[in-house]
């Protein structure tokens, strides 16, 4: 690499990281921060209340925490709390700046948009994985704690552990997934809550589509990490199931695509905040 090149790359490098620290900051220790405070107690509190509430005749058999976890996390924890986590985070990294009529100076920086995009991208995915995977802990210790020393030596098991970790990955993945989709959202729509939001019915209605339009979603190649199998219901149709590198490399590969789309479309962004 010549000398020049290495000076470009090395100030992208810390371009990068100075845009993903202000992301970190501005999405978690802000004010606007507060909706994503919240959102994430909505499951702390509902499982504090089962815990709570759990009846004496339930809390005999702590096995039964390890299904009932996975099926909360795959109905409510992914297609819910993640989802507009996520959708909070990456649409207000360029649609926020907007509305609060602060992109411009961010644009005026000596930034490639390309560097831009990816540093607030990262940023975005810093936050959403330091906010989701504490929420997600603190959910599979509320199952368990019911369950007495019983459920929290299955808990710490390395078979309790393995599965949180897996857990804890298809969060990282979702985050990483919906981080471009939502990201590219911002930069294009107005109001890119509404695409969202179309979204999230497709990602909901995943196991009730044919085998074709399944590969179109998110979430079928997000439940190839699940350790524990849920049952979808009379309803859903069958699909073969997808091999984790290939859920892996589609996750992975998608995040890419929208991550360039999103680079395309910030080189060509001129901020009028009166059309805002």
């Amino acid at each position: 690499m010549s000398p020049a090149r290495a000076i470009a790359a090395g100030a992208w490098r810390n371009q990068i990281k100075t845009l993903a620290w202000n992301e970190l900051r501005r999405s978690l220790f802000s004010r606007r921060s507060l909706p994503l405070y919240l959102l994430v107690a909505m499951p702390l509190v509902l499982m504090a209340l089962r815990a709570v509430f759990l009846p004496e005749a339930a809390r005999v058999d702590p096995s039964k925490a390890t299904v009932e976890f996975a099926e909360v996390f795959l109905f409510f924890l992914l297609r819910f709390i993640v989802f507009f986590a996520n959708a909070v985070i990456f649409v207000r990294l360029f649609r926020g700046e907007i509305l609060e009529r602060s992109l411009h100076y961010t644009l005026l920086a000596p930034v490639p948009r390309e560097v831009l995009v990816l540093g607030k991208y990262l940023g975005g995915v810093l936050s959403a994985v330091l906010l989701l995977v504490p929420t997600i802990c603190a959910s599979y210790f509320l199952t368990y704690l019911p369950h007495g020393a019983p459920g929290l030596q299955l808990m710490v098991s390395s078979s309790g552990l393995g599965i949180l970790a897996r857990y804890i990955l298809i969060v990282v993945l979702a985050s990483c997934a919906y981080g471009g989709l939502f990201i590219l959202a911002g930069l294009y729509f107005k109001n890119p809550m509404v695409p969202a939001i179309l979204f999230l019915g497709w990602e909901t209605l995943t196991p009730f589509l044919p085998a074709f339009l399944k590969s179109l979603s998110f979430v079928h190649y997000l439940v190839s990490f699940a350790p524990v199998p849920v049952s979808l219901g009379a309803f859903a149709l069958l699909a073969r199931p997808v091999a984790w590198w290939l859920a892996l490399l589609a996750l992975l590969g998608s995040t890419a695509v929208l991550l360039f789309l999103a680079g395309r479309v910030a080189a060509r962004l001129e901020v009028t905040y009166s059309a805002d």
